[in-house]
């Protein structure tokens, strides 16, 4: 192999290598769409959740979604990784009895690439957002309502 292949052939394995570790950093130029959704799960007080979603770029406007539907809503994470969509959610909880509110980052780029890669699904419930993570196969409560 000539000294010049040789070279090109190194410089290819180098780069392979740290895309490789740095895979993460380059999904959003070769990852695809992200799809978002929420479930509404408010049981037992059958709500309906006003569901307010935005980005820096994106407001999504509000949307009520009955027990037992789903809001979803998708995009393309930007080339430097720092995707943000935050959601406001409200609805009045029968057996608190009284308004529950709260915001969360619903979807944070270098947090949930690897937790859920290209499909983020979340159950709205009374106690709290929880989020199906690829890595452990389990729902875990990623934000509780503020009391």
């Amino acid at each position: 192999m000539a000294g010049g292949s040789r070279s090109i052939l190194v410089l290819v394995a180098m780069v392979v290598l740290t895309l490789d570790q740095t895979s993460l950093q380059v999904s959003a130029l070769l990852g695809g769409t992200v799809y978002v959704r929420l479930t509404n799960r408010l049981e037992p007080s059958n709500a309906t959740v006003t569901v307010h979603c935005k980005s820096g770029d994106d407001d999504l406007g509000d949307h009520l979604v009955a027990l037992g539907e789903t809001y979803e809503f998708s995009f393309k994470n930007n080339i430097w990784d720092s995707t943000l969509f935050f959601c406001n959610f409200d609805w009045v909880s029968a057996s608190l009895g009284k308004s529950v509110s709260g915001t969360f980052d619903i979807y944070k780029a270098r947090r949930d690439q690897e937790r859920c890669l290209h499909d983020c699904n979340w159950l709205i419930l009374e106690t709290g957002l929880y989020s199906y993570t690829l890595r452990t196969k389990i729902w875990e409560n990623l934000y509780s309502w503020p009391q």
